[in-house]
């Protein structure tokens, strides 16, 4: 095995040396480098182009990491051979919820699967068989959203209450079809109330099972405390351990939050050689959001891997960041700019609304999602500068600071905009650059000639509002960090199966603050302060009781806007 290692090692190597300068061009497009061969990708770890002597010595730990089924040996499929372009490399006999009647769904279900390009290729999206699941969203003042996704022909009832054991006010969903999900807006609510809910469903309404009590919150008055929690990077790939994931949502749900947000990178089109085959993906997610998001509604944000890039959609009225767009907004109910929240109120012409960024109070909080993907181009010229939020969305989050009158702002993103280099990694290292901080990798300040006509970066655009955190993921890890206070908030992967801090360094991050995933970022709202927990999950048999499974390894307080030093 070591012998065969060194030998790919050595060939891959020259190879890639003698095929420069088409991947130069391909590195500055964005693309990255050795197209979708996964060797090429192991060797090349911080994906500048350049396989580097740190890699070559790196090569055979890199390398044993394509051995996905252990056996010492690296087969052809696990060297890639059938990880080719075309219709032969498509997931032939895959079957989701949507292609088989009922039932739970497994599309990979640890199998090797083709047209996956990925250094192993496996994506985690087997689940439980489940008769159905429910993500609430939307919240308002005197409703909430139930998205109900029934996997057998069933007709559903809601009951809905003040008192867990009294649901007075029933809604009749009707006759669901499997695979098909659908928005029930649950309205003539009161503010500021605690509710209950269960469904009832069966073949017919005569004969109706009846689920667990579920509950939600209506929006917060000022002066009310609550809880939120975050999450980012849940990927599904062959980094994740499901046991972890899971049991990280049922540590979120075990503190009642109003709601939940997660921080993109969940979907994988973009890792896909036929980005429609990452539907099992959008389905499998929805088993596990479905876990906590029953009881907390979900907010999510864009990912890079997400496949919603602005530069992708090239008119045509089927490509992968149409597609995308339309199939999170089919199965992630995101808010819609109307009376509560703010947004984006573009139509696109095969999409209808994005959903992509928007706002809301609650509380003495006010809530910013941002989308770094939809108005960036893919580099060329303007290098880093052609990451952006647009021109309207930087003026909507402008005039969206401007009018609140929040004790705590508090920001969500997948990665800042800009960056050293198309990896877009770091978090106060990289506040400086490019549209989050008008200066380029030469420490020379060129929003001016940039961005004419816009006001000011980013990061100070935060400073003038007193933004209170910046949430952002992408980095796969847990970092704290302040600058001119404003602190950027790194939430870690919830279902990473041995999370590690290698990569903090190479990232811009002080190795010294920083923690491992896998867990969730939890916070809690008071009108004095903000607290912050990194509760991390811990999986194990079944020795270990509810609280083992969760412990804080790391908080910290943020004052009201309205406390005095």
């Amino acid at each position: 095995m070591k012998k065969l290692i060194l030998t790919l090692s050595l060939g891959l190597i020259a190879g890639f040396a003698i095929s420069q300068s088409a991947p130069q061009q391909r590195q500055r497009d964005g693309r990255g480098q050795g197209g979708g061969n996964p060797i090429y990708r192991a060797l090349d770890a911080n994906r500048d182009g350049v396989i580097s002597k740190a890699e070559i010595t790196n090569a055979m730990s890199a390398l044993l990491k394509l051995d996905a089924d252990k056996d010492g040996k690296l087969s052809s499929t696990e060297l890639g051979r059938d990880n080719r372009q075309g219709g032969g490399g498509q997931n032939r006999g895959t079957q989701t919820s949507s292609t088989r009647g009922g039932g739970g769904r497994s599309s990979s279900g640890g199998q090797i699967v083709r047209g996956i390009k990925m250094p192993t290729p496996l994506f985690r999206t087997e689940v439980p068989e489940h008769i159905y699941d429910i993500i609430l969203g939307k919240p308002t003042k005197t409703a909430v959203t139930a998205s109900v996704l029934a996997y057998q022909d069933l007709h559903f009832r809601i009951g809905v209450g003040t008192e867990p054991d009294a649901l007075g006010k029933t809604l009749n969903i009707g006759l669901l079809e499997a695979g098909i999900p659908k928005e029930v807006l649950i309205d003539g609510l009161k503010a500021g109330t605690q509710y209950f809910y269960k469904l009832q469903y069966g073949k017919s309404l005569t004969n109706l099972n009846e689920s667990e009590v579920y509950q939600f919150h209506t929006s917060r008055d000022k002066g009310d405390s609550f809880v939120f929690t975050v999450q980012a990077d849940s990927h599904l790939d062959f980094g994740t351990e499901p046991a972890v994931y899971e049991q990280t949502l049922k540590n979120a749900l075990a503190s009642k939050p109003d709601f939940h947000f997660a921080l993109g990178d969940a979907f994988f089109s973009d890792k896909r050689v036929r980005y429609q085959d990452a539907l099992d993906q959008y389905i499998a997610q929805r088993y596990y959001f479905g876990l906590l998001c029953h009881s907390a509604p979900l907010f999510f944000a864009l990912g890079n891997h997400d496949g919603e890039s602005g530069y992708r959609d090239n008119g045509r009225p089927e490509n992968i960041a149409v597609w995308s767009a339309k199939t999170r907004n089919k199965y992630i109910p995101n808010p819609i700019p109307n009376a509560f929240y703010g947004g984006n109120t573009s139509v696109h012409p095969e999409i209808g609304l994005l959903k992509n960024y928007y706002a809301w109070d609650w509380g003495d909080a006010q809530f910013i999602v941002l989308d770094p993907f939809w108005y960036s181009g893919r580099g060329g010229r303007d290098g880093m500068w052609a990451k952006s939020l647009g021109k309207k969305q930087y003026d909507w989050l402008k005039e969206t600071l401007e009018n609140s009158e929040a004790s705590y702002r508090f920001i969500f993103l997948h990665y800042l905009v800009g960056g050293l280099d198309n990896q877009t990694r770091g978090g106060v290292n990289i506040a400086n650059l490019y549209e989050w901080g008008g200066k380029n990798s030469s420490n020379e300040d060129e929003w001016a000639v940039k961005r004419p006509g816009w006001e000011k970066p980013i990061h100070q655009l935060l400073v003038q509002h007193n933004v209170s955190i910046v949430f952002h993921g992408h980095d796969h890890l847990y970092a704290k960090e302040e600058l001119d206070g404003v602190i950027y908030q790194e939430v870690p992967q919830p279902g990473h199966r041995s999370g590690n801090t290698r990569s903090a360094g190479s990232y811009g991050y002080d190795q010294r603050n920083v923690i491992g995933s896998s867990g969730h970022v939890r916070v809690a709202v008071t009108n004095s302060e903000v607290k912050v927990e990194y509760v991390k999950t811990r999986v194990g048999g079944t020795e270990l009781t509810v609280s083992q499974r969760r412990y804080v390894a790391d908080s910290y307080s943020v004052k009201s806007l309205n406390i005095k030093p």
